[in-house]
């Protein structure tokens, strides 16, 4: 019996839909955005402590706002407007984000 409308997700969170094609059920995150790109935050995963959350608010990193990936390693360091902040690549991993479109950057 086939049911429409749901999803199968195999063990490391991937769905398989029509014709084959695979499609991630987590979220993208700042820890996944290559170095270079340009990305618009999303959210915080819901396991982030309210401490850590309101430091990053104070830093200028909120939903809706455009920040610019620099390097990944030893840290991950964003840009956020004039700033750069460094953050631990498990910090970088709670960020959710959406990738840019060539259209809607703001540059």
């Amino acid at each position: 019996m086939r049911r429409f409308g749901r999803r199968r997700f195999g063990q490391h969170g991937f769905g398989f839909g029509r014709r084959g094609a695979c499609r991630r059920r987590f979220a993208f995150t700042l820890a996944d955005t290559p170095a270079g790109q340009r990305v618009c935050l999303r959210g915080f995963s819901s396991s982030l402590p309210a401490e850590r959350l309101s430091h990053l608010l104070a830093y200028g990193l909120a939903p809706g706002r455009w920040v610019q990936v620099i390097q990944h390693e030893p840290v991950t360091v964003v840009q956020v407007e004039h700033s750069e902040l460094a953050l631990e690549n498990d910090l970088a991993r709670q960020i959710e984000v959406t990738p840019a479109d060539d259209s809607s950057q703001n540059a």
